[in-house]
């Protein structure tokens, strides 16, 4: 029950207190609350402790591509080069990278740097980018229209997310541009884009104005083939560089937008509940 505070003839009602797990969310600004996940009581909890191999199990699968990334390159050089001689055997890594778009796949950079190294910088640049697109596609109106209602119902249940949709919301066009240039994969907040609410349009001039991101890791590609070993590594290096910097960037941004919208959406519970 609200509190009323009494003021000669007036009275002034003050809106009801946070609850506990309100209070906790103001508290924590985080964009993911890492500290239940470290809890072993968290993934007892239904099928959770199922999920639990198949996380360690990609997190293997990146690191061995991280690090056997030129290896793999190597190994897979000589079916690259059987689809370049095919009538139209750039379509395959085009559909290859639509495949991909769909979470929790991941190995995009490695068929772009193959693009690089078996088709050129320009026509290995236009096949990724036609995957790419294609593939962003697909992933934002399978999630837009399978996934909707499973993210609406979360956002009523979840402050930290509900919080998270409106500050992509109110960003729109710049946090989609800048979390594409993150280092956070693309069809990953792709998912997320298309059920917050952003539209077709506006996700596809961010996707297209990110290409570059896929440029550089197809002129890696150009660079392995002509053996510049030290180049591909310097190229390597700047592209690392600024791309952790885009994500601290992109990080604080989101953390600013999101513990900002949090105090909205908490001020608005606290509303609701003195109205109710």
């Amino acid at each position: 029950m609200p509190s009323t505070i009494h003021l000669g003839d007036r009275s002034l009602t003050r809106t009801p207190s946070p609850t506990p797990s309100e209070y906790a969310e103001l508290s924590n600004n985080g964009l993911v609350d890492w500290s239940k996940y470290k809890s072993w009581d968290y993934w007892k909890e239904g099928k959770r402790f199922l999920y639990l191999p198949l996380i360690l199990l990609l997190v293997v699968l990146v690191i061995l591509s991280l690090i056997f990334h030129t290896q793999i390159i190597h190994w897979l050089q000589p079916a690259a080069d059987w689809m370049h001689d095919l009538t139209a055997g750039w379509l395959i890594p085009v559909a290859v990278l639509f495949v991909m778009s769909f979470p929790p796949l991941f190995g995009h950079e490695i068929v772009a740097v193959l693009c690089g190294v078996v088709w050129g910088v320009g026509p290995g640049f236009g096949i990724v980018a036609l995957g790419t697109l294609l593939g962003e596609w697909g992933n934002y109106f399978a999630f837009k229209y399978l996934c909707q209602a499973r993210a609406e119902k979360m956002e009523k249940s979840s402050i930290r997310y509900a919080a998270l949709a409106k500050a992509i919301r109110d960003g729109g066009f710049i946090v989609v541009l800048v979390c594409r240039y993150s280092i956070i994969p693309g069809h990953l907040t792709t998912a997320l884009f298309s059920t917050c609410g952003i539209g077709f349009l506006t996700f596809t001039l961010a996707a297209i104005l990110s290409l570059p991101k896929q440029f550089s890791t197809v002129y890696m590609g150009v660079l392995l083939e002509q053996s510049s070993d030290g180049n591909t590594k310097l190229a390597t290096a700047i592209v690392l560089v600024i791309t952790i910097l885009v994500t601290m960037f992109a990080m604080r941004y989101m953390r600013a937008k999101t513990a900002a919208a949090k105090e909205e959406i908490i001020y608005a519970r606290r509303k609701a509940r003195y109205v109710r």
